[in-house]
């Protein structure tokens, strides 16, 4: 008998995790202590499995790797295939990137930050400009005339179509398996509006990057987009906006929005593809909070997330729409009971303030550690850690959030680095790379984007000298830095909400809160 690793799963290491196993197409990855690695290097060698070159403790590893599914017996030598066998990755590990593939969309949302016209607009833009002609406007065209005559709600974007041709999105696609990317999400824009969209899905594929969320409006979730993810044995969430039962035409500047989106989720349940929701959260909504709640619920959505309208992009036109960070906080603290008692629908994250775990658990996103842990060797950001956001431009930055605000649109020559002193000179900005000048694997080696993602939390603290005596350190531990990046231009200035949260009681309120509710659920 004989040892045989099997076909899923493949060998890979990259700089500080050499000793990594994967599994085909899927978001698995194992690291393994280097001793059970090299047992396993041995036993995938064509070595009898009773051979006495495997001694008694690499038998008894090599039995675990069997019964954790990643090994197998075989009556007849197995060597590895070629997809198979060891390859090292030249770059620092990095589990999954959410990808803008395209800035165009087909919603004229008021709150959109990148600022994107759609196709519709750059066609009626262009027609303006020809001769007149006799003919009526279409009805989309009218609408769209309409639309931006309500000024200044629904003033004209200010940014420009943003789309990466298919051979600057197969060159990423290239260039992130040659780093070892083990999953992508696919947003945009509108992602689904690219013609060439399953070309991309199907060239991830092939470099076995799992398709794990694609985001979208929900305007284009419809039979024929799921039949192709079928045919090709996928099946990713469909996280898609919905701004509250009755208010989400107005967010999006579509009618019809609201009523497209709904069908999306109620098609994905009958068709078994997950789905997620995101909410933005304003004044125009926040009483149909829980009826949104409860109706996504029963539309079979397993995640919401809910945050408050930022004031960026096109949002300055509905400034007087956004609430204050104490009217958001008051809205997650009254709405929490009524959640438990619809049942707890389904999981929802309310900003950093509160996110359930089920129906008897909770957790509260701001608290990264315990209040007596030594934090001081941490990643600033865990997330930012494992995920890169690549926006339609090409920059490479941490978080969604980032793209906007640091993606390297503006050029800025009086920001901080991360690790400087408040006092120290001003340097200019090192922009964040782009992926169309700097390699993929290059940012994960030496880059201001490694820099960054490697910032450690005692390097805030010398920083942020007053939080570093705060009696929240720890447990706040400088807040979100892409809630900080849309603010301010110091990276490492402390997040205001977070720091609001422990300060002002809100920690303590919500969390007496849950000790009652769950009290009553058990």
């Amino acid at each position: 008998m004989y040892y045989k690793l099997k076909d899923d799963f493949r060998l890979r290491g990259w700089e500080l995790l050499p000793t990594g196993v994967v599994r085909r197409l899927s978001g698995n990855v194992d690291f393994l202590p280097p001793d059970i690695y090299r047992a396993l290097q041995k036993a995938c060698s064509s070595i009898p499995a009773d051979s006495a070159l495997f001694s008694a403790e690499e038998k008894k590893m090599l039995a675990e790797l069997c019964e954790a599914g990643i090994l197998e017996k075989s009556e007849v030598p197995a060597p590895l295939s070629d997809a198979q066998k060891y390859r090292a990755y030249p770059n620092r590990f990095l589990y999954s990137v959410h990808w803008a593939i395209t800035g165009n969309c087909n919603c004229r949302c008021r709150h959109c930050y990148m600022s994107a016209p759609t196709r519709t607009e750059a066609l009626v833009r262009a027609q303006a400009q020809e001769a007149p002609t006799l003919r009526q406007p279409t009805r989309t065209e009218a609408l769209v005339r309409a639309q931006a005559q309500e000024a200044p709600l629904l003033r004209p974007p200010s940014g420009k179509v943003n789309e990466p041709t298919l051979s600057d999105c197969l060159d990423v696609v290239r260039q992130m398996e040659a780093a070892g990317v083990r999953t992508v999400s696919l947003t945009g824009g509108e992602a689904l509006l690219r013609r060439d969209f399953f070309a991309i899905v199907d060239a991830l594929i092939d470099a076995d990057i799992l398709i794990v969320t694609v985001m979208s409006n929900g305007l284009l979730v419809n039979e024929k987009t799921l039949d192709e993810f079928e045919r090709r044995g996928l099946r990713p969430e469909f996280n898609m906006s919905f701004d509250g039962v009755g208010c989400h035409d107005w967010l999006r500047g579509v009618p019809g929005a609201e009523q497209a989106v709904l069908r999306a989720f109620s098609l994905c349940r009958e068709r078994g593809f997950p789905t997620g929701a995101e909410y933005c959260l304003h004044k125009g909504n926040l009483s149909a909070l829980r009826e949104s709640v409860k109706l996504l619920g029963e539309l079979g959505c397993q995640t919401l997330k809910v945050n408050r309208l930022n004031v960026e992009g096109e949002a300055l036109g509905i400034a007087d729409y956004a609430i204050t960070r104490d009217e958001e906080f008051q809205t997650y603290l009254d709405y929490i009971p009524q959640f438990y008692e619809d049942g707890a629908p389904l999981l929802l994250m309310l900003s950093g303030f509160f996110c359930n775990d089920g129906t008897d658990g909770f957790e509260i996103p701001f608290v990264k550690n315990e209040e007596d842990e030594d934090c001081g060797d941490y990643c600033l950001c865990g997330h930012a850690r494992n995920y890169m956001y690549i926006t339609a431009e090409g920059a490479m930055v941490p978080c969604i959030p980032m793209g906007s605000a640091e993606g390297g649109r503006q050029t800025r020559t009086d920001a901080l680095m991360p690790g400087q002193a408040p006092d120290a000179p001003l340097l200019p900005r090192r922009h964040f790379p782009n992926i169309r000048e700097t390699s993929f694997a290059d940012a994960l080696r030496d880059s201001y984007y490694m820099s960054f993602i490697d910032t450690r939390l005692r390097d805030y603290f010398a920083h942020n000298p007053g939080c570093a005596v705060c009696e929240y350190r720890n447990r706040c531990a400088g807040g979100c830095r892409g809630r900080v990046a849309g603010n301010k231009d110091d990276l490492l200035a402390r997040d205001e909400d977070a720091c609001a949260f422990f300060r002002q009681g809100w920690y303590d309120k919500v969390t007496k809160l849950m000790k009652k509710i769950l009290l009553d659920v058990r």
